[in-house]
């Protein structure tokens, strides 16, 4: 489901409640996409009901100057809490939005990164992640997120051979330059279907 607004995100909250029968013991494996407005006091209960935020983070971005216009800068500061939800133990996954915003993994990893708007403002610097843990985000854990795991989201002996070969480093390029990564190949089940030219 999708929630963006911390009252939808309440909302979101008490409808699984209300389906669960107050019974929060099983994982129903449900994916809360967006939820770009949780509240700090929110990320306990995504614990708790099991439920996995997918963030926006490329908002950070795109559409930071409209949300400090019509939220402020301490709602708009906290958009995305991916360091908050890693830290009390959440896997979050990240993604795009695809046509609201540019098909571009590589912005969106260094949005999650870097927080940094169109004007070059840090955009939540408490709410910063280091890039192996935006990897995860977009692939571990994504594969986690659509129970997966036994066969995606890693490098391992017996899992689909689904990978990109980068021109660089997303590890050790410095943070910033993170966005002008490009992907030089791009392989599915073992074979390639795209190849920089």
């Amino acid at each position: 489901m999708h929630a963006n607004g911390d009252g939808a995100i309440d909302a979101f909250f008490e409808a699984h409640l209300s389906a669960a029968n107050g019974d929060l013991t099983k994982d129903r494996n449900i994916t809360m996409i967006h939820a770009q407005f949780s509240r700090k006091d929110q990320l306990s209960k995504f614990k708790e009901y099991k439920i996995r935020p997918s963030f926006y983070t490329l908002h950070t971005y795109y559409f930071a100057d409209a949300h400090l216009k019509n939220r402020g800068k301490k709602q708009t500061d906290y958009i995305s809490p991916m360091r908050d939800a890693i830290d009390i133990g959440l896997h979050p996954t990240n993604h795009t939005d695809f046509v609201v915003a540019p098909l571009d993994q590589m912005m969106m990893l260094s949005s999650a990164v870097n927080r940094l708007s169109r004007h070059n403002e840090v955009i939540g610097t408490t709410q910063r992640i280091t890039p192996l843990e935006g990897l995860k985000a977009m692939t571990i854990w994504a594969a986690e997120q659509y129970n997966e795991e036994m066969n995606k989201g890693s490098l391992e002996v017996g899992k689909l051979a689904d990978m990109v070969i980068l021109d660089n480093n997303p590890l050790t390029i410095e943070p910033t330059k993170i966005k002008d990564i490009k992907i030089v190949e791009t392989i599915k089940e073992g074979n390639t279907i795209y190849m920089a030219k």
